[in-house]
């Protein structure tokens, strides 16, 4: 996770810091740790996550291990109020509210990414992206630690699992966060007070660009080999409808379950194909209805590509000589033509579904023994393959 432009990186090193108590310590201490659904999951070291956690440091404590552990991505929790809102950031009796208190804690070490679970973090997160840190998650408003908890276990549980850049890990959490907390309305166990799901985590930053120029040509040049006149590659590849199965109950389908689960699909895929390798291509026949169209320059290629997961796929391209005898450049044309310039799930008009949903179903085989319900989304062919293998996985 949370690589630079053009590199990934096995382990990603998370600085967790904390303030005073930790959330399970207080909810013990008021006697109501039992009453919560949605406690803070602890961050611990696991899969690709290599964690080291503070609590309640001074400001030199902090930049200390800042910048001796260099760690690339760093996570700063703010204090649990009364009210279970989510407050400001509190260390040994400061209070650091303002974004310049909180901005100068990082000078020297410039981590990939900074994710400030706290309250107001607009300022913050505008003045920490414009001294260098590409990638900030904040809140703009006040929110419950009831959703900080849902977005915060969604963020790291792809963190440690996935070799990923922070922007697709925020757009796959978020999408989680958007899934559940507006289909159930989540209402907090001690009040009645309703969680905001209109409101939720932001990012400031951009994603990943896929490095498509020739190697030795820089950006910008006129040269009739530079990157820039390259013809792009076709992927030929239909589409399909692959059906998804949703715990709940079928009169809850509508767009905050479709939109949510069609761009976490959309990110859980872009994932899987940037992390991509090409293994081998063979020279093959272009389509029969795709061939007269084509000129003499342009050559036809099987290529055998696995996933961030191990998944295997087989893609059939066509482009011009020059790109596809190199296998890098071959690649990275193909992680860019299916990341940057396709949406790759779409969910089915409404004239275009069918009976909208199945009957509910129960089986102690089926999530549980709870109802669950049907969803039709259309995907290419490719993509079905990578989530048949991730159920497959799964199952095993």
């Amino acid at each position: 996770m949370l690589h630079t432009q053009g590199t990934l990186k096995n382990i990603c090193h998370l600085l967790a810091v904390s303030c005073g108590e930790t959330i399970e310590n207080k909810l013990k201490q008021d006697g109501s740790y039992e009453k919560k659904r949605f406690p803070f999951p602890e961050i611990v070291s696991s899969g690709r996550l290599e964690v080291q956690k503070l609590t309640n440091p001074t400001i030199d404590e902090f930049r200390k291990v800042l910048d001796s552990w260099q760690p690339n991505f760093v996570h700063i929790q703010g204090e649990i109020l009364p009210n279970d809102e989510v407050g400001s950031v509190v260390w040994r009796g400061l209070r650091l509210s303002a974004a310049e208190a909180l901005s100068e804690l990082f000078c020297s070490t410039m981590p990939a990414a900074v994710y400030l679970e706290l309250q107001n973090g607009t300022e913050l997160a505008e003045t920490l992206h414009s001294k260098g840190i590409p990638c900030v998650i904040y809140w703009k408003d006040k929110f419950s630690h009831f959703e900080a908890s849902h977005f915060h276990n969604a963020l790291f549980s792809v963190v440690q699992s996935s070799l990923c850049h922070t922007w697709d890990a925020f757009q796959l959490a978020h999408a989680s966060f958007r899934l559940h907390c507006r289909r159930n309305s989540l209402v907090t166990s001690d009040s009645n007070q309703n969680i905001d799901c209109e409101s939720g985590p932001n990012l400031l930053g951009e994603a990943p660009k896929i490095d498509v120029q020739l190697p030795g040509m820089e950006l910008g040049e006129d040269d009739e080999g530079s990157s820039s006149s390259l013809p792009a590659i076709k992927i030929y590849d239909d589409d399909m409808y692959a059906r998804f199965l949703v715990c709940g109950v079928a009169s809850s389908l509508d767009t905050r379950i479709l939109g949510p689960l069609e761009d976490g699909l959309n990110s859980l895929l872009s994932i899987e194909m940037r992390g991509s390798k090409l293994h081998n291509r063979v020279s093959a026949f272009p389509p029969p209805l795709q061939a007269a169209s084509l000129s003499r320059e342009v050559v036809t290629m099987r290529c055998d590509l696995s996933t961030c997961s191990s998944a295997h796929i087989s893609l059939l391209v066509s482009g011009s000589a020059q790109t596809c005898f190199d296998d890098q450049l071959l690649e990275n044309h193909i992680k860019n033509e299916i990341i940057e310039n396709s949406q790759l799930v779409h969910e089915l008009p409404n004239n275009e579904r069918r009976a909208p949903v199945s009957e509910p179903r129960r089986s102690v085989s089926v999530a549980c023994g709870a109802a669950v319900f049907e969803v039709c989304m259309k995907v290419p062919t490719w993509a079905s393959q990578v989530l048949i293998y991730f159920f497959m996985v799964l199952i095993c």
